[in-house]
């Protein structure tokens, strides 16, 4: 017997089996000491508080129970990229009458608004309703198929009136729809409770977020179509044909009588608001935008009317726009009548407090949300609506 005999006579043999063990074994130490590192440095750095779902799913919810003070809700940490941060009691006190503000980014910026309205109308009718009390539900890029479902969470927290101020969001809305990614929810929501998947989530947000700002940027220096200071996600990735607007149009109708119906149901009163524009100075794909050059020119020439005649026409034949046009306002008019509502004309008062009649001339921050001043027109265009139900709500009383 030779001495390589030997050696291998004497090798321990080590079967498959336990090889396998024993790889599986490091393999789940290695993933296990990553993931504590990850958790380590999420002390440092805290993750994002992700909204799975983007407010699409059923179970969705803009408010949650507050952990420091019971009995109350407040919003979900997921929610506040969207929403206002707010806290109100669950269970609305005797003595308080709670108005419910719904739609999209220009509600949610009427928020200092809100809180002075709240204030004078409480100082006002404190001795009919002890206090007036104002919850915004204005969230960022949110259109009527998911206002029907945040409308459904705040019938639980017992409304006196509704507030309704929505479509400049129905075709972004379709955008963020494809980015919910529905049908994997279940799947995202258990696999991010790894701080490894949360950390790489986390840097994919990021870098799509980094080239958002570069895009923005790059079409503010190129100048390529008229362009708003908003830089939110455009809804033009998607290809937009002109059967879309009819679509969305009958879908958004669709919307907004389930979130009538639902109200009238539970005999909650709603004040209908138009939706004003931005005609000097839309936001429009490129061949809009080409088209809109005309606009300018008839305008340049004096021809105020035509020129207005035209920008509505354009943006009301425009697939893809993220602002609320002529198309919106008939179906809100309409509906209003149907549920035999008060409707607030808030698109004639801001016509009527521009210098010359043009939309966006001094009232607008960009293509379709107002400044300071024109946040000011919509509230003295609501108000009186709303001064008129508490008056009659404290006769009745």
């Amino acid at each position: 017997m030779n001495e390589n005999q030997s050696n291998t006579e004497t090798r321990p043999h080590i079967s498959l089996r336990k090889r396998i063990i024993f790889g599986l074994i490091v393999t789940v130490a290695f993933f296990a000491a990553l993931e504590l590192g990850f958790r380590g440095l999420e002390l440092v750095k805290p993750p994002r508080h992700v909204d799975y779902g983007l407010g699409f799913d059923e179970g969705s919810r803009v408010f949650v129970e507050s952990s420091l003070y019971p009995g109350e809700m407040e919003t979900d940490r997921a929610k506040r990229v969207s929403f206002v941060r707010q806290r109100f009691d669950r269970v609305k006190p005797d003595d308080t009458f709670r108005i419910v503000a719904l739609g999209g980014s220009s509600v949610n910026y009427l928020e200092p608004e809100f809180r002075a309205l709240e204030e004078e109308l409480t100082e006002e009718y404190q001795e009919q309703f002890g206090k007036v009390e104002i919850i915004n539900c204005g969230g960022f890029a949110y259109g009527s198929h998911r206002l029907v479902v945040v409308f459904r969470e705040v019938l639980n927290y017992s409304p006196d009136l509704i507030l309704l101020y929505s479509g400049h969001n129905e075709f972004e809305e379709v955008e963020q729809m494809q980015l919910s990614n529905l049908d994997q929810l279940s799947f995202d929501r258990a696999i991010s409770k790894s701080a490894i998947v949360r950390f790489i989530r986390d840097r994919k947000a990021d870098y799509k977020i980094s080239q958002l700002e570069k895009e923005h940027n790059r079409r503010l220096l190129a100048s390529e179509e008229p362009v708003s200071e908003s830089n939110f996600a455009r809804a033009w990735t998607h290809p937009f044909t002109q059967a879309d607007v009819k679509q969305r149009m009958g879908q958004f109708e669709h919307n907004l009588r389930l979130i009538l119906a639902l109200a009238r149901e539970e005999k909650v009163p709603v004040i209908v608001g138009t939706v004003s524009s931005n005609l000097l100075r839309p936001y429009l794909p490129q061949a809009a935008a080409a088209r809109y050059e005309q606009v300018y020119q008839l305008w340049t020439e004096g021809r105020a009317e035509e020129g207005l005649t035209m920008a509505r026409e354009i943006l009301r034949e425009t697939p893809g726009r993220h602002q609320s046009s002529d198309l919106e306002n008939r179906i809100l008019r309409k509906l209003a009548d149907e549920f035999s509502l008060p409707i607030v004309d808030v698109e004639a008062n801001v016509v009527e407090n521009e210098p010359l009649g043009i939309p966006g001339e001094t009232l607008f921050d960009d293509h379709c949300h107002l400044n300071a001043a024109g946040r000011a027109v919509w509230i003295a265009t609501f108000e009186p609506e709303i001064r008129r139900l508490l008056e009659t709500r404290g006769k009745n009383q």
